[in-house]
């Protein structure tokens, strides 16, 4: 009976996501599909050795709990090595401009500067974005900017502060508060040589959790509002930053469609970003989407910087000549985006 019991636990927090709910409750349980696939594996296995079905509605237990695992692994399953990498290399990667981007969610509290600054002297990235960056933070890292002449600082106390440093010259950069008024976002355009520049977005809206805020409709609006300023850009487009999401959620996916970017992870893996101190309960929520005319080269889990995340080290080339579409959306997609944005903006007010 036990076995029984925790398997329709099981299948209830498998399909509580795919409801409208955006309270935490609910959204919560779509950052461990991973997790709960081997719970939902284990206790088949459980069942089968210990607690064959006998009586129907046990064999229908069963046969629901087996469904809810395929569907799990099918959510999860693209963002494996089995499955194709949707950006293929180019056949003339030495003719094409290659930039190296750094992220890193530092963890405000986190005091361990040179763990960060060893990773980017060892990387040399191009661009590096630091979040959770207050002004102990721009003070611990002001070594860097002897290479990283522009700067684009948002130093807060509130766990959202942003810093972006690049080898590059930046321009049309904007810091945008887009739902709530202490969260940052930072718009801009890299010029990696005189006339040619990339648009780069970086953002790190607020999580639904206990501890910030009680639904996901503040970061759903976030992201969706990028998004619908992503269609406006010229490509080549890279957006980056904590998500706080993971990639195979409801909204990353309607991200993704009405961008038209592409999620490097899959075919690549998952790379796991959070929690960095827990290797049981970790879940990609750090990440890049990128235009069709950027094709990523390199894609690589740092090492540990004391923060609750680790860093991601990405390289990419821009194949600047493609023309690049952007998505015709219908009408019922267009009604969802619009009406998530509007709950998100009025959740923040």
């Amino acid at each position: 009976m036990v076995f029984y019991a925790f398997a329709l636990f099981l299948i209830l927090i498998a399909l509580l996501p795919l409801t409208q709910g955006t309270h935490w409750v609910i959204r919560g349980w779509d950052f461990i599909r991973v997790q709960t696939s081997f719970l939902q594996l284990l206790v088949i296995i459980l069942i089968a050795v210990f607690a064959f079905p006998e009586a129907t509605w046990e064999y229908i237990v069963a046969a629901c709990l087996i469904a809810t695992l395929l569907f799990q692994v099918y959510k999860v399953f693209p963002y494996s090595h089995y499955y194709p990498i949707r950006d293929k290399k180019p056949e003339n990667p030495e003719k094409l401009q290659q930039i190296s981007l750094l992220t890193s969610n530092v963890l405000q509290t986190n005091t361990d500067y040179d763990k960060l600054i060893k990773q980017v002297e060892e990387h040399q990235p191009d661009l590096l974005l630091v979040m959770e960056t207050d002004k102990n933070w721009e003070t611990g890292l002001k070594s860097l900017e002897e290479n990283y002449p522009h700067i684009v600082p948002v130093p807060l106390d509130n766990f959202y502060g942003m810093h972006l440093y690049s080898k590059y010259e930046l321009g049309d950069t904007q810091v945008n508060y887009l739902v709530e008024k202490d969260i940052p976002s930072i718009f801009t355009k890299v010029y990696y040589n005189h006339e040619s520049f990339i648009n780069l977005i970086c953002v790190h809206p607020a999580p639904p959790s206990p501890t910030e805020n009680e639904t996901s409709e503040e970061r759903d609006a976030e992201l969706l509002i990028i998004g619908k300023a992503v269609r406006e850009l010229e490509s080549p487009v890279i957006v980056c930053g904590d998500l706080n999401d993971v990639v195979w959620s409801r909204v990353s996916r309607l991200f993704a469609k009405m961008t038209g970017l592409i999620d490097p992870r899959i075919g690549r893996g998952l790379f796991p970003t959070f929690h960095a101190d827990h290797w049981y309960l970790r879940f990609p929520i750090d990440h890049l989407f990128h235009s069709e005319d950027v094709v990523v080269d390199k894609m690589k889990r740092l090492p540990h910087v004391g923060s609750d995340h680790y860093p991601m080290f990405f390289t990419f080339w821009l194949e600047t000549e493609e023309i690049i579409e952007k998505p015709e959306l219908d009408e019922e997609t267009n009604e969802e985006i619009e009406e998530r944005i509007n709950e998100g903006l009025e959740s923040a007010e």
